[in-house]
């Protein structure tokens, strides 16, 4: 199943978004930097949940132990993991 870069991390938008990140250059840059970081742990352990973002987020939330360095970093650095 293929899924747009920007459909996987709508949910990592919305939450940007609420944390008060505006611009949408700064929304295009944290898809690109979530997408780069955590593009991959998705496709491989979460995409029977593409199309519910939220799924998505909750489903990498719950592999934290099997996700890739860069995943977990950018995850925890947009507050989505402790």
């Amino acid at each position: 199943m293929l899924v747009s870069r920007t459909s996987l991390f709508a949910a990592m938008l919305t939450l940007a978004a609420i944390a008060g990140i505006a611009s949408a250059s700064a929304q295009d840059d944290i898809r690109k930097r979530g997408d780069k970081a955590c593009g991959h742990d998705s496709r491989r352990m979460c995409s029977k949940f593409f199309g519910d973002d939220m799924q998505v987020l909750a489903c990498l939330q719950n592999n934290k132990v099997r996700l890739a360095k860069s995943c977990h970093k950018f995850l925890t650095d947009i507050g989505q993991l402790n």
